[in-house]
């Protein structure tokens, strides 16, 4: 019989297919679906070509730092279009990075970057022209604003 489906809340799932090797059978066929990422201090590395992030839903929380490394395989630029953008002005920033490589070691901070208030010309994009980005959100002990989507 198929198993139901099995979720990971981690960010992170290990599938191992184990043969005792006293029998045969057809195997198995596994799909998945990822979803994109929200705030998290441990960070999040986004390999593939498109997608979205995101503080999370609703208004986002006092005192966050959290980031994204998007670095798709081969790519070289990587676009950050904002589809929405509200933050409290001078204090909860998102800073838009280029890296030379998805380790992130050294970065060079991108034209336009901080971004803070409220952004009243959409789509706003930021390019990296290495192929890797590193994306940071930071917000203070007091205000909040509904957030970002990218």
């Amino acid at each position: 019989s198929i198993p139901g489906a099995v979720t990971s809340y981690t960010g992170v799932m290990k599938v191992t297919f184990t043969s005792d090797g006293s029998g045969t059978g057809d195997g198995f066929v596994a799909s998945y679906v990822a979803s994109f990422p929200n705030c998290t201090s441990s960070g999040s590395v986004l390999t593939s070509s498109s997608g979205s992030i995101t503080d999370g839903p609703g208004s986002y929380s006092n005192l966050l730092s959290c980031y994204w490394i998007i670095a798709p395989s081969g790519a070289t630029s990587v676009t950050l279009s904002f589809s929405s953008f509200s933050t409290e002005l001078s204090y909860d920033n998102v800073r838009v990075y280029s890296c030379p490589n998805s380790s992130c070691s050294s970065t060079t901070e991108l034209p336009g970057s901080p971004l803070s208030g409220s952004l009243r010309f959409f789509p706003f994009s930021v390019t990296s022209y290495t192929g890797v980005m590193k994306v940071t959100f930071t917000s203070d002990g007091s205000g909040t604003g509904d957030g970002f989507v990218a």
